[in-house]
């Protein structure tokens, strides 16, 4: 951490709703494990409504009593987290540039994240699905310098997952928890779920990266294999439902992590 000066908090509210941000980012990544183990364990998903990735966390929601509400609050709380990761980054000056800027591509990430989730709300229930991931891809194509920015967005994505990692190894997560309001056990476990659901999640998405960029150099958005795509190809053999089984393990593990980021997390902290 370099030294400066702290920042000015946001509004109350808006640091209330970041934090139902990161509850709702616990409900999604817990949905998401139990989608991936019901592929691991047979039960699949292929021909059914709900996909292994954001459509199906969204569809098992929106099909709940009251989940359109729900969504539509978990949205609210995305915009609100997105808006005070980069008024963090903006403003809090204890921290270096690449950490302040990595905090403002958090923000970019969550608002994407709200933006799926109003789209589904609004009745474009194929937000977040393979087809719509391959249709934008095809339509990213067939933009000019399309198959450059395509390759240049999973280039982003990976470069995302391995600083990920580097977070993680580092232990930099904790320069913006409230270690001090924690008691030591729920410390314990706080740090022993980042350094496990961290990880888990940026090596789960870090293929997604990959395939964007073969789908940009061959200029075919069938290539553009999302999480679905990824884990039901896996799931059709012994040792990849085995890898299934690990993913939907860390997304549960990033889940209770973000739980507990919810409550102790200095949400306008520049990290």
């Amino acid at each position: 951490m370099e030294s400066g000066e702290a920042p000015s908090s946001p509004p109350r509210s808006l640091r209330l709703a970041a934090r139902l941000g990161l509850v709702a980012r616990a409900l999604f990544y817990l949905l998401l494990a139990g989608l991936a183990l019901r592929l691991a364990l047979g039960t699949g998903l292929a021909g059914g409504s709900s996909q292994a990735n954001a459509n199906g966390a969204l569809t098992q929601v929106g099909q709940a009593p009251l989940g359109i509400a729900l969504l539509a609050g978990a949205a609210v709380g995305f915009v609100a987290f997105a808006a005070v990761r980069v008024y963090g980054a903006v403003t809090d000056r204890r921290h270096g540039g690449w950490r302040r800027l990595s905090t403002a591509g958090q923000g970019l990430i969550y608002l994407g994240m709200a933006s799926v989730t109003m789209s589904f709300v609004l009745g474009r229930h194929a937000a977040g699905s393979e087809e719509q991931q391959r249709s934008t891809v095809a339509g990213v194509i067939g933009l000019p310098f399309g198959r450059a920015l395509l390759v240049a967005a999973g280039l982003v994505v990976l470069a995302m997952c391995a600083w990920q990692l580097l977070v993680a190894a580092r232990g930099d997560f904790a320069d913006s928890l409230r270690e001090h309001a924690m008691h030591p056990l729920v410390r314990r476990l706080t740090l022993l779920t980042a350094r496990v659901g961290i990880p888990a999640r940026g090596l789960a998405v870090a293929p997604v990266g990959v395939f964007l960029v073969v789908a940009g150099i061959r200029s075919d958005p069938r290539q553009a294999r999302g999480l679905d795509a990824l884990l039901l190809e896996s799931s059709r053999t012994a040792a990849g439902r085995a890898l299934v089984v690990l993913a939907a393990a860390g997304f549960a593990v990033f889940a209770v992590y973000s739980l507990l980021e919810a409550r102790y997390r200095q949400v306008a902290s520049g990290v």
